[in-house]
């Protein structure tokens, strides 16, 4: 069963404090001591990441008290943390900043990400833009949506004016003028090499975090995404937009995306047909 509007609202009225009261004042405002690196020099944690992940965290619990919580910095601490997301009866995944290393470094593409997982299926979505104050979301079997505020509207809290725009993607057939989204620098050794040739072939290759990445693709604005890694916080969302605006996403060997999934590459595109022809491409 999916959500009650209600719950949806106050889902989004939760992520939408967090990204104005504790995420952008400190857009921009960071100074060194206030960013930390986790597993490499490009995986950072800010202390917006971390308030941010509490806020949320801690606003849930007290709306929802019986649904469990993964949050990414949680499971930094504790990795055996993903296991409630195929064990509870309902599990929010939350991305408290998706692209961080943008962030840190004053670049506007990152997001927040909000999931609801119901007995191991995703049924919500939500790609928040703090920088806009506006969302993309999805519901199971209900469509993607896109709700944009006036700039009267943004960071004051209000219910938008305008209603969501239906979002429906139409496929592009010829593989040659495709764009997409990938990192390839993200790869190592010679699939490095290969993926970099491969990305040639296409009209334009720019490297987004999930957040805007899958906003991007729902939206039309790029044919395809490949990412490297599968991470619930980065993908449970954004996969179920992007299936709901018409797209398919699977993984690269073929197989259909699950939250509980925490290995493999993710390859969305626009049509079967379409998905095919790029797994090919990239497999061959």
């Amino acid at each position: 069963m999916n959500l009650d509007k209600p719950s949806q609202d106050q889902l989004i009225s939760i992520v939408r404090r967090a990204g104005q009261d504790i995420v952008m004042p400190s857009f921009r405002q960071l100074n060194s001591g206030e960013v930390e690196t986790k597993s490499s020099l490009t995986d950072l944690v800010t202390i917006a990441d971390k308030a941010s992940e509490a806020f949320i965290t801690g606003e849930i619990q007290r709306a929802f008290p019986d649904w469990e919580i993964v949050g990414e910095e949680a499971v930094a601490e504790d990795p055996s943390t993903t296991d409630k997301i195929a064990t509870a009866q309902t599990c929010v995944i939350i991305d408290p900043i998706d692209g961080t290393w943008n962030f840190a470094h004053g670049l506007s593409d990152f997001g927040i990400i909000l999931a609801v997982v119901v007995e191991g299926i995703t049924r919500f979505g939500l790609l928040y833009d703090p920088v806009n104050d506006d969302w993309v979301y999805a519901n199971l079997g209900e469509g993607a949506f896109f709700q944009r505020t006036a700039m009267n509207e943004k960071g004051q809290h209000q219910t938008p004016n305008q209603a969501p725009l239906p979002l429906h993607i139409t496929a592009e057939p010829e593989l040659d003028k495709l764009t997409g989204i990938m990192s390839v620098n993200s790869y190592k050794g010679q699939k490095k090499q290969d993926f970099a040739l491969k990305a040639s072939r296409f009209v334009r290759i720019n490297n987004l975090p999930s957040c805007p990445a899958y906003r991007q693709i729902a939206q039309g604005h790029f044919n395809f995404s490949l990412t490297y890694k599968l991470l619930p916080w980065d993908h449970a969302a954004g996969v179920l937009v992007h299936t709901e605006a018409g797209g398919v996403c699977r993984t690269l060997d073929g197989q259909e995306y699950s939250p509980t999934m925490l290995d493999g590459e993710m390859l969305a595109a626009q049509s079967d047909q379409q998905w095919q022809a790029l797994a090919d491409w990239f497999k061959e």
